[in-house]
């Protein structure tokens, strides 16, 4: 059994997310603490406990890609488990202002099938753009994306 290949996110997204999930709580409390009405504690008081949740999702550090005899498991856009007999290769593609991870999948309709109808939607968009329906960006990777896809068809060939 080989030992699974943990991806995280990238340290300086997760310090700007950091900063951006505290800002928002800060701006609220300051907000409910000076203005004074029924609808600034709602307002605010709802955009504090998101900037609450998110400063604790950001602040766990999990990893945000699994690499594992099964398959790839990502958290990101919907993607979920990609078994490795959906996987035909690698590409990296750029988008408007990044670049991303493409995962060329053999039978895109059967992969497909066990996802819910907001997420097809958004993975069709990927279709369209990238070519293929499962990507990753490359925030989601603490190394570079050459060197993540290397390791990945590494452990893959392995």
């Amino acid at each position: 059994m080989k030992t699974p290949l943990l991806f995280y996110r990238n340290p300086k997204r997760r310090k700007k997310e950091l900063f951006f999930s505290v800002l928002i709580i800060v701006i609220s409390v300051a907000a409910i603490l000076f203005l004074a009405s029924a609808f600034v504690y709602i307002f605010f008081g709802i955009f504090t406990f998101v900037g609450l949740y998110l400063l604790n999702a950001y602040a766990q550090n999990k990893p945000s890609v699994i690499v594992s005899e099964e398959g790839i498991l990502c958290s990101v856009n919907g993607v979920g488990m990609i078994s490795w007999e959906f996987v035909d290769g690698f590409t990296i593609k750029s988008g408007f202002n990044f670049e991303a991870l493409v995962i060329v999948l053999k039978d895109q309709e059967v992969f497909f099938r066990d996802k819910n109808s907001m997420v097809k939607n958004l993975m069709k968009s990927n279709v369209r753009r990238f070519g293929s329906p499962a990507i990753i960006p490359e925030t989601e990777f603490h190394v570079s994306l050459q060197n993540a896809m290397g390791m990945i068809e590494n452990y893959r060939n392995s």
